[in-house]
């Protein structure tokens, strides 16, 4: 089936982008045609035809053993008048052939082994230096960090792969562009130099332990228990001790350089960089449990300076305007979006999400942000949020007091994956679209004034030796998780009334 491009990037502040389409990453240029420019493909991505020929030789076998399963029949034993008679015995033969019970007389048969299916490397993470020379990506599968870096023209470069602990769920780059912010569910967040030096290849950054020389055990031995029954125990008590030194043997962990800054309790799904109105740099972190923790920056990332509570439900979104660098703007289960002095911790005000969410779809009971981005328009600044499973985008002007103002919808072909924004003229906004039927398309929406015009959109094409065959509930369980962040029996906004639905043209004017 085909596959949509589930995640985007900006190359630089000019026309150039970067998108992930299943397996393999294509570089575009907004102001040409939509045809890529390059695509680079994950090694192991030719694995979809090796399960192509695994099933096709799986279904023959499975055909030769139904041939073979059937056992012959039981004939029964004849009596003595029978034995006699010649009269009709080629019908009896028949009918004795026949068992006298056909369920119970046939074995159960064997319940059909499905064969394995290979694993597949979807990128799952995109992003860029702010500069655009360097790209890194993260396939979700093999749970590999790469690093690309960039000729300026659209061409990609394989710098370095790194297999990282567990898989990562969001990454950030430092503002010096020089180290990868790396974030993982089980609550870590790793520090890695975006390129690796080659004397760091084959160091880690926690010291190893010499091999010391195991102690003495006291107590029982061979030489003073001896009855048979003490000798018994004193076998499984060794037994046990090799055992237990085997689990406290500690995991090799990876082989590159690599720093854990922090780490939540909770399930952990964003990471953002910050700076303050000194230039002294921090790290903001969410989680599941309704948190945003702001941190110090490296090398004091283990210092929290404050939390920003307020959620009510997981935290999924953060962003920060270019001009407002000490607000930040976060999203995820609640029907709010929240605007905080992210420094002092203190929430500044909400706006509702969910009634405008119901303008697409009337039956709406929650939300879910998959992502924020801004942009700014001379002196205004803007805030576009995307919703799991809602294909629309939604506008919010940040005032000059802080407060969000809604100011449009703009809807889509099909529910919106990944958003970014592009200096281009006024400004453009691009959407990776899983819409139905399509090879893959990023809707493209450029600024004029106040209006917001659509233009035409970049399709993907299909390639058999590029794309792994996935069903679309496959497809979905990667595509569509951020719901499943929200804990169970925690559903809201189910008492309020949905709004009318006012019409939507070809063009949103923003008021």
């Amino acid at each position: 089936m085909s596959l949509p491009f589930q995640c985007l990037s900006p190359l630089g502040r000019g026309t150039l982008f970067c998108a992930a389409k299943g397996c393999s990453i294509q570089t575009f240029d907004l102001s040409a045609n939509s045809q890529p420019l390059f695509s680079w493909t994950h090694p192991s991505s030719n694995q979809a035809q090796c399960a192509t020929e695994l099933k096709e030789t799986h279904e023959g076998a499975e055909n030769k053993e139904q041939t073979g399963q059937q056992p012959p029949s039981k004939r029964r034993k004849l009596g003595s008048d029978d034995a006699g008679s010649d009269v009709g015995m080629e019908d009896k033969q028949e009918t004795l052939d026949t068992p006298a019970d056909g369920e119970k007389s046939q074995k159960k048969s064997k319940p059909k082994r499905t064969p394995p299916k290979p694993e597949t490397p979807l990128v799952v993470l995109l992003t860029a230096t702010e500069d655009g020379v360097y790209v890194v990506a993260v396939t979700g599968q093999d749970k590999t960090l790469w690093v690309f870096k960039h000729d300026g023209k659209g061409s990609l470069e394989e710098v370095s792969q790194r297999a990282m602990p567990k898989r990562p769920c969001s990454l950030a780059i430092t503002a010096d562009g020089q180290t990868i912010l790396s974030a993982d569910k089980f609550g870590d967040v790793y520090a890695l130099p975006l390129v690796p030096q080659p004397e760091e290849e084959g160091s880690i950054s926690t010291p190893v332990p010499a091999p010391s020389t195991p102690a003495p055990v006291r107590g029982a031995n061979v030489f003073t228990v001896h009855s048979q029954r003490n000798r018994k125990a004193l076998e499984y008590q060794q037994k046990q001790r090799e055992l237990n030194a085997q689990r406290e043997v500690p995991k090799e962990g990876p082989k590159f350089a690599h720093e854990v800054l922090l780490g939540h309790v909770s399930m952990l799904t964003c990471v953002l960089t910050a700076k303050d109105s000194q230039n002294r740099p921090y790290i903001l972190t969410a989680d599941r449990d309704e948190h945003i923790r702001v941190s110090r920056g490296m090398p004091q990332a283990h210092v929290i300076e404050t939390y920003c509570l307020g959620h009510g439900s997981f935290v999924n979104a953060l962003c920060i305007p270019r001009s407002r660098l000490a607000v930040l703007v976060s999203g995820g289960g609640d029907n709010e979006l929240f605007v905080w002095d992210w420094l002092a911790g203190q929430l500044l005000g909400t706006v509702d999400l969910l009634t405008h969410v119901r303008q697409v779809l009337p039956d709406a009971t929650k939300v879910a942000v998959v992502k924020l981005v801004t942009y700014e328009v001379e002196d205004e600044c803007f805030v576009v949020a995307i919703c799991e499973r809602v294909p629309a985008l939604f506008i919010f002007q940040l005032q000059a007091d802080n407060a969000l103002l809604h100011r449009g919808n703009l809807e889509l072909a099909g529910n919106a994956l990944d958003i970014t924004a592009l200096s281009v003229g006024d400004q453009a906004l691009l959407v990776a679209v899983d819409a139905a039927g399509s090879d893959g398309e990023i809707s493209v929406f450029e600024r004029n004034g106040k209006l917001w015009n659509p233009r035409e959109s970049i399709h993907g094409t299909t390639s058999a030796d590029e794309q792994p065959l996935l069903s679309r509930g496959d497809l979905e369980k990667t595509l569509y998780t951020v719901e499943n962040l929200r804990k169970t029996g925690n559903v809201e906004g189910e008492d309020e009334a949905a709004p009318e639905t006012p019409e939507q043209g070809s063009e949103i004017k923003l008021d």
